[in-house]
């Protein structure tokens, strides 16, 4: 899978870059383009963080990627999708919390009804709800959002960089 983006503290201006020689924890997540019938995007709105995100999450001991994509589609949008094609992979040195992100996204589509997601509590905490938007729009959004957590300018790098290379793909 292409690497599309390297992000660092420094690269966001919160702190330094990568640090040689410390113990990272690794983390590995699935991220989804998910379109519906008409073109438009998901994407999580966090009201009380004031931005955007795609919908996926952690993968689990033992879980694919693709299966954590599925899953997480599942709970977060309430509906079951078909993975299309893979779009990239983001590596994302958080030094605040020793870890080491990989996320991988994919443009997938939806099976079927979107029915009710299932969130977390965490989730439901940030005001995590599903917005419908062309994906123009949905980086234009991005592109603009001030995130009230430090976390999610890890987030709306990686997912900016997922986007941009998903609507180049596309022209």
């Amino acid at each position: 899978m292409k690497l599309l983006n390297e992000i660092t503290e420094r690269t966001l201006g919160l702190g330094e870059a990568e640090q040689l020689g410390v113990k990272y924890t690794l983390r590995k997540s699935a991220r989804a383009i998910l379109l519906n019938e008409i073109g438009d995007m998901a994407t999580q709105y966090l009201a009380n963080y004031t931005y955007h995100k795609l919908p996926g999450g952690g993968v689990n001991s033992g879980e694919t990627i693709e299966a954590a994509l599925k899953r997480e589609v599942m709970e977060e949008v309430g509906c079951v999708c078909e993975i299309i094609a893979p779009v990239g992979m983001v590596i994302e040195y958080r030094n605040q919390y020793n870890m080491l992100h990989i996320s991988y996204a994919f443009v997938a589509k939806v099976s079927g009804e979107v029915g009710v997601p299932t969130l977390e509590a965490s989730e439901l905490e940030e005001g995590q709800a599903t917005v419908w938007l062309p994906p123009a729009v949905v980086l234009e959004k991005m592109k603009t959002d001030k995130p009230g957590k430090f976390e999610g300018h890890f987030i709306l790098a990686r997912e900016i960089s997922f986007l941009e290379e998903y609507l180049t793909g596309r022209s």
